[in-house]
């Protein structure tokens, strides 16, 4: 990479959503005034601007995914939710048992109290 390109992802990038709303904006070949556009960058940009966002996310899920894999032996990819992860740490690092409901007035109760969406 040039010094150019390394200072551009060094920083938090600016990115003009409002500007880009067709795939025929990629083809002007003119900078948009200043009031659609505060940057002197285009194209070019749009593509670095996306690869360091993905990158960059990757990175921390990797780092996230591995310091929880050597920390707690729970890998997130497997979780659907960061509280199904955290509620699995819990449980392996306190040790406690969660046994199951053997009375059906507990059964029927929770089960009542449930509400739509994912639950543990």
């Amino acid at each position: 990479y040039t010094e150019e390109q390394l200072a551009l992802v060094y920083h938090k990038g600016v990115y003009f959503y409002d500007y880009i709303n067709s795939h025929d904006r990629f083809q002007e070949t003119e900078l948009p005034s200043i009031h659609e556009f505060y940057s002197t960058l285009k194209d070019e940009y749009h593509d670095l601007y996306l690869k360091t966002d993905v990158l960059s996310l990757a990175d921390v899920w990797t780092e996230f995914r591995k310091m929880s894999i050597e920390s707690y032996k729970l890998d997130p990819s497997h979780y659907v939710s960061a509280p199904s992860l955290f509620w699995d740490g819990m449980l392996k690092m306190s040790g406690v048992r969660i046994e199951l409901f053997t009375d059906m007035v507990m059964h029927d109760f929770i089960e009542k109290a449930k509400r739509s969406g994912i639950s543990m």
